[in-house]
Formats: C-alpha cells, sequence, structure tokens
C-alpha cells in the first residue's frame, strides 16, 4: 500500500530554507550600519549648514551683528546675537564628531549686511572622516568639504 503525500515540505527542508535565509540576513545587516552612519552624517552636515545660514540671516534681518562660537576640540557651537546677548541656537554635534579650528579663531562674525568679519577654516572630524568648512570673505558663504 502507498501512502499519498500531500504535496507539502519536509521538516528538514524547512530547517534547509532556514538556515540559508539566516545567513544572507547576517551578512546583510553590516551593510545597513554603513547606511545608517552615513545618514546620520549627512543630517548633521545639513543643521550645521542650516544654523550658520540661520544666523547669518538673523544679521541680516535684525541688521544685527551674530557671534558664532565653535568649541575647540569639542561638540558644540552657538550663536549669539551681539548687541542684545540673546542666543540664537546651540547645539551640540553627535558622537563622536569634534570641532577643530584651523585658520579661523573664534568668533566667526556675521555682520548687518550678512558678511563675514574675517576667513577661516574649521574641521570636523569623526574617527576616520574629517569635513573642512571654509568661510569665505564678500558675501559671508562658506563651503564643506570631505577631506
Amino acid at each position: 500500500m502507498k501512502v499519498a503525500r500531500n504535496g507539502g515540505f519536509t521538516l528538514l527542508e524547512m530547517l534547509i530554507v532556514f538556515s540559508v535565509v539566516l545567513v544572507l540576513a547576517a551578512l546583510a545587516v553590516p551593510t545597513l550600519g554603513g547606511a545608517v552612519r552615513h545618514q546620520e552624517e549627512m543630517y548633521m552636515l545639513a543643521v550645521l549648514r542650516a544654523d550658520l545660514y540661520g544666523a547669518q540671516q538673523h544679521a541680516i534681518a535684525r541688521r544685527v551683528n551674530v557671534a558664532v562660537f565653535f568649541t575647540d576640540g569639542g561638540a558644540g557651537y552657538k550663536a549669539i546675537d551681539a548687541t542684545s546677548g540673546r542666543q540664537i541656537v546651540a547645539r551640540s554635534l553627535p558622537s563622536p564628531w569634534r570641532f577643530r579650528l584651523g585658520t579661523l579663531r573664534n568668533p566667526l562674525i556675521f555682520t548687518d549686511n550678512g558678511n563675514i568679519e574675517r576667513a577661516g577654516t574649521i574641521w570636523i572630524g569623526g574617527g576616520q572622516i574629517t569635513y573642512k568648512v571654509t568661510f569665505l570673505l564678500g558675501k559671508g558663504r562658506f563651503y564643506v568639504q570631505k577631506m
């Protein structure tokens, strides 16, 4: 007498497929970590840009000087209205990112027309990655460059 099969899978077949899926998932996880770090890095730089442009706009709109202080060797920065002394923004970079002053000396000052008083560079380092932020004379613009 023959036993009819119902067309299902055996336990052994299911375990083999499950093992293959687990191995593939384990290989995919490390690549996701790099993507998450890259997104955090891009977000950090976008927030820094927005804060600097915001400080510049505050200076132009209110016709005041705005001083931006970077913590040399630290992760913090803040922008202060030089006339009233009111803090406009204060933030910290996520770990492990740190500022290192290059040719720029504290404070970076946006004048009432949006220009900066003196040009220079700062470095933002985190692990093996470093960015150079260069502030230009003239229009008070800056750019970020991966080194």
